[in-house]
């Protein structure tokens, strides 16, 4: 694993993430202008059902494959008609839940909306192994063209429709569109064909891994979804709407900042894993990389909230502004325990990942439900409280498996923490003196950040964005050398 393949994966995923955010966000923008809470919140819950069910096609057996020293055409064959048939499984489950959704949520257009989402199973069945096999060799720049093009594609289609009143249907169109193309352009971009060859062997030596990494990943990669069903049955679908609009705000940060390196994490430290030291300095850089950029950015979305979600989203989603500002205090400790499943797996542990997924899991389903009676607001500081708790989970799991210095990391956080709150004060205390409008909000981001750059890498981590750049050069795989 060079330096150079690390550099070059970690540059088409953030090119893949970043322009597919920039046109998803600018088409979910459009959509949310013309669209109502009520009709987000049915596609919303909807999607949250399906996804719940979906997550099964992109974790598990083809993170089977990455992880794995060695691969013949039997173990992949093999991974991708479990894949299809536990396609076939979902669709079933899914028109089963369809038809019972209705009197769950006390909401008709659920049972269409999701029968007709469930059958995404297909197309997300079809690429899993293709998606697999690019990852494990860390040749990420197909990913890269098929999302953006997807997102192209699908969101024009579906703006076309909204304008022509169909409502919550041009968003499920704009996803069947955008799944179809990213099957074309996988397989055209693949030279790996599926055999007509299963085998029990390759089944249950993937099983063996995938069991645990299945399990986790569903776990954590449905816990949004899960808050999402809760919503809806403990209040109403406007609220759904809310927390969707406010959750799809922090996902493209999260999608920008954090999914490039959850993409080659594992991969990369796969290759060092037998080295702890190294495996240590690698999984500590990669956190303190991705907060020095995550924490400004969800910072400031929580200062600004009040002023630019009116005028990006309209007026009628006002509501959804005390919802996101306490969502933004995940900014202090996402990154901390974000990579711990990916670096869990990469110490060949999925079942101690499975254990973080549990206790994440346990967690939402005491909090979460007990939040939701307090209103949509409550929900918020939920979500951010219940990440706080799961740091101490997940650093001290992989403290005892690596030898992780949990200490050094958790000081060199708080240093950029304190940076943080500098930005925030410094936005608060323009916002006092400048009048309201598009002007101020711009002085406020431009001196928070002055502010945060200057403390950061002078005062209390000097030369820190120094070192950060070098990392993002593609000195990753090195990092504890």
């Amino acid at each position: 694993m060079t330096k150079l393949n690390v550099g070059r994966a970690t540059f088409w995923a953030v090119l893949e993430t970043g322009g597919a955010q920039v046109s998803a966000f600018l088409f979910f923008v459009v959509f949310a202008r013309i669209l109502s809470p009520e009709e987000f919140g049915v596609y919303a819950l909807a999607l949250a059902i399906v996804g719940a069910v979906n997550i099964v096609l992109f974790q598990g057996f083809g993170d089977a494959l990455i992880q794995a020293e060695r691969l013949d055409e039997s173990y992949v064959s093999t991974a991708f008609w479990t894949n299809m048939m536990l396609a076939g499984g979902m669709i079933v489950v899914l028109q089963i839940i369809a038809l019972m959704a209705p009197m769950l949520f006390s909401e008709p257009m659920l049972r269409p909306v999701i029968a007709w989402l469930s059958l995404l199973c297909i197309p997300r069945a079809l690429v899993s192994v293709h998606s697999a096999l690019f990852r494990r060799s860390l040749d990420l720049r197909v990913f890269a063209i098929r999302t953006i093009l997807g997102s192209l594609a699908g969101g024009i289609a579906g703006v076309a429709l909204a304008l022509h009143g169909w409502g919550v249907w041009a968003l499920v169109v704009s996803q069947f569109i955008q799944s179809t193309l990213i099957v074309f352009i996988m397989w055209r971009s693949s030279d790996w064909r599926p055999r007509l060859l299963f085998s029990g062997t390759a089944f249950r030596s993937l099983l063996h891994f995938s069991k645990h990494f299945m399990t986790a990943s569903i776990i954590s990669s449905t816990i949004d979804e899960f808050g999402s069903i809760l919503i809806g049955l403990s209040l109403d679908i406007t609220a759904v709407g809310y927390y969707a609009l406010a959750l799809r705000v922090l996902r493209a940060i999260i999608t920008i900042v954090l999914t490039p390196l959850q993409l080659v994490m594992m991969p990369a430290l796969s290759r060092i894993a037998h080295n702890r030291k190294q495996f240590g300095a690698a999984y500590t850089d990669m956190v303190l990389m991705t907060s020095t950029i995550w924490l400004p950015l969800v910072a400031a979305l929580g200062v600004v909230a009040p002023e630019l979600l009116p005028m990006v989203f309209g007026s009628h989603w006002r509501m959804a502004v005390p919802v996101i500002q306490a969502m933004c205090f995940v900014s202090l400790t996402m990154p901390l325990w974000t990579f711990s499943g990916q670096a869990l797996s990469a110490l060949g542990r999925p079942d101690a990942f499975a254990r973080v997924a549990f206790w994440q899991l346990g967690l939402y389903c005491i909090v979460f439900p007990l939040a939701a009676h307090f209103g949509i607001v409550v929900v918020g500081w939920s979500w951010s409280a219940l990440s706080a708790l799961m740091v101490p989970i997940a650093l001290s799991r992989l403290h005892q498996l690596s030898g992780l210095d949990v200490g050094a990391l958790l000081m060199k956080n708080a240093r950029i923490a304190l940076c943080g709150g500098a930005l925030v004060a410094t936005m608060v205390v323009l916002q006092t003196l400048l009048p309201p409008g598009l002007w101020r909000m711009a002085a406020e981001l431009l001196a928070g950040a002055v502010v945060y750059a200057v403390a950061l890498n002078m005062v209390l981590l000097p030369g820190h964005l120094t070192r950060i750049v070098a990392l993002a050069r593609g000195s990753i795989p090195a990092l504890g050398s």
